[in-house]
């Protein structure tokens, strides 16, 4: 059950037609209390995750249109939920075909960051970071972009952003997420909010992550170098959701 593949998976649709162009979007339902972390307040934690696909593929015919409804539901009696204010898309394994990127939590082991793939027309498990390894441990996602410029894209997140503070990097590789680097003490989430702040924003020289100060005393702009050492500019002392808003439309 750790790995959680994909119970209970109810999916309304054929696989997808060669050279498919394909949108997806996703979301969460079904609030439950088995977990009871409530860092994301109350009533923000999941039970299910719906996935739209919608794909258009040229043929001898024409255009063909189609949309795929899938229902990824949780047991009643399941050990995990899904403890995030959002699923995220984004292409991790280059194959052209968006993934849906999410947070999941297990009653005993905390917080993991999983990977699913819409390859086929079918969800599939296509990667994970390891469970934290505790319960009410928790990650909060920052974004996903290729911080190295490397050509791969990464996922970053704070983990424990509350108590910690660790700036994460995973990149897809090989079929599995290996961490490529980890340190500092930054966060992007007040305990008991319903938002993450910031993000991954693109100013023209590439991207950078939107976080503040461990202490919440300055907003930073983190980046990556061309030798990938992380570095940070100050935006300065507001860290206000305003000054988060502005900072990630590059008006600061």
């Amino acid at each position: 059950m750790l790995r959680a593949a994909i119970p209970a998976l109810l999916l309304i649709a054929a696989a997808l037609p060669a050279r498919a162009e394909v949108s997806i979007a996703a979301h969460y339902a079904d609030p439950t209390d088995r977990y009871g972390h409530n860092a994301l307040g109350p009533d923000q934690e999941f039970a299910t995750l719906y996935i739209e696909v919608t794909r258009k593929a040229g043929s001898e015919g024409g255009l063909f249109k189609g949309q795929s409804s899938l229902t990824y539901r949780l047991p009643a009696d399941d050990d995990i939920v899904f403890e995030d204010t959002a699923p995220r898309i984004a292409d991790l394994d280059g194959d052209g075909l968006p993934d849906v990127i999410v947070v999941q939590s297990n009653l005993t082991l905390g917080s993991r960051v999983l990977v699913l793939s819409a390859k086929d027309g079918a969800p599939a498990y296509l990667a994970s970071t390891p469970f934290v390894g505790e319960p009410n441990h928790w990650v909060a996602p920052i974004g996903i972009a290729d911080f190295n410029g490397d050509g791969h894209q990464e996922i970053a997140l704070i983990d424990a952003p509350h108590r910690l503070g660790i700036l994460r990097l995973f990149q897809f590789e090989n079929g599995a997420l290996r961490e490529v680097f980890h340190g500092g003490t930054l966060t992007n989430h007040r305990y008991g909010a319903d938002r993450i702040m910031g993000g991954v924003r693109d100013c023209g020289s590439g991207p950078e992550m939107i976080l503040a100060s461990f202490d919440w005393s300055q907003l930073r702009a983190v980046y990556l170098d061309a030798e990938a050492n992380v570095k940070w500019q100050s935006l300065g002392p507001d860290t206000s959701p305003a000054a988060f808003e502005k900072a990630m439309a590059c008006a600061l």
